[in-house]
């Protein structure tokens, strides 16, 4: 997992939090299957596996829940693409069996714990597999099919969902427009934040989660600060979202993170001027990352918009 990237980061931040990651799996599973589940006992876990060769990998969600009604417990699984990754299912099976060789070195004498897999998923493509046998040529003899490992993924394809179906509490189906349309179509996610103001009320005002939603947003669609700042100033009607776009769309342009201004800027210039460049860019994060927390975001949400270590901004002085 490439924990550079801006997709990765923001699910790995927004669907951590147990309350989120709980409309996700009713967004996400079949009814019946949701149904069986104590949402109540929900617990995230650490994603991190070591492997024999003492590598480590990374899923980018983890999690475990009671069956209702039992003290029998499964866990939850969920890898996030943003890409067309032909061998995404092969890579949940190497966690799925990770985890059940933890489990059996840790109770050889327990049974194996059911997993629930899930690809979340907001690539180009609209096309994504669900059975790991469909990696597997179909030419083969009927025979022989049983001899392969077969397991249902349950695909939450973004890219293919109905905009009519991007529902859910306002945060939620805030975070889905974004992450449908940040790369593509902008514009849409935009109007679709602009209607959610003005069905909800104020809801987003001053809302640390919207802003990391914000944040997100703008920093993950490609466009120059000009671009940025007339699209929000042209289909945003409500003055509090507005004012609240503008504020972020300002503070990604100081942080150098537009595209446009970052491509002209290092060519020709001399090694020390570069990395004056480079501090004169760390301290724009810090004092961004200063004025977030002033706002009232956590470490965790500061630490994804900006990229800043957790640490470093624990440690950052308040003015």
């Amino acid at each position: 997992m490439d924990v550079h990237n801006p997709h990765d980061r923001f699910f790995r931040s927004w669907f951590s939090r147990k309350e989120n990651l709980a409309g996700f799996l009713e967004a996400a599973l079949p009814a019946e299957v949701f149904s069986l589940l104590d949402i109540s006992g929900l617990a995230v876990q650490d994603g991190t596996f070591i492997d024999e060769e003492h590598r480590e990998h990374f899923s980018d969600l983890s999690a475990t829940v009671q069956i209702a009604g039992t003290s029998t417990r499964v866990y939850i699984l969920v890898e996030h693409k943003s890409w067309a990754d032909k061998w995404a299912l092969l890579q949940i099976l190497r966690y799925m069996v990770q985890t059940w060789t933890r489990d059996a070195k840790e109770s050889p004498s327990q049974p194996l714990t059911p997993i629930l897999p899930i690809l979340f998923y907001h690539g180009e493509s609209s096309s994504v597999h669900s059975r790991f046998s469909e990696l597997f040529s179909p030419g083969y003899p009927e025979a022989l099919r049983d001899y392969q490992p077969e397991y249902l993924c349950q695909v939450f394809n973004l890219t293919a969902l109905p905009d009519s179906r991007l529902g859910g509490p306002p945060e939620m189906e805030a975070a889905l427009w974004a992450m449908k349309y940040a790369r593509t179509q902008i514009d849409l996610a935009l109007k679709a934040f602009d209607r959610l103001s003005r069905t909800v009320g104020n809801i987003f005002k001053d809302d640390p989660s919207f802003m990391e939603i914000e944040l997100y947003l703008l920093s993950s669609s490609g466009l120059t600060p000009e671009e940025l700042l007339d699209k929000v100033n042209r289909l945003l009607t409500d003055s509090y979202l507005k004012e609240g776009f503008m504020s972020t769309a300002e503070m990604l342009i100081a942080r150098g993170e537009a595209r446009g201004e970052a491509r002209g800027e290092a060519r020709g210039e001399a090694r020390g001027e570069a990395r004056g460049e480079a501090r004169g860019k760390e301290e724009e994060k810090r004092a961004i990352a200063r004025k977030l927390r002033e706002q009232g975001l956590t470490v965790q949400q500061i630490s994804t918009a900006t990229g800043l270590p957790e640490q470093e901004v624990r440690d950052l002085p308040l003015t």
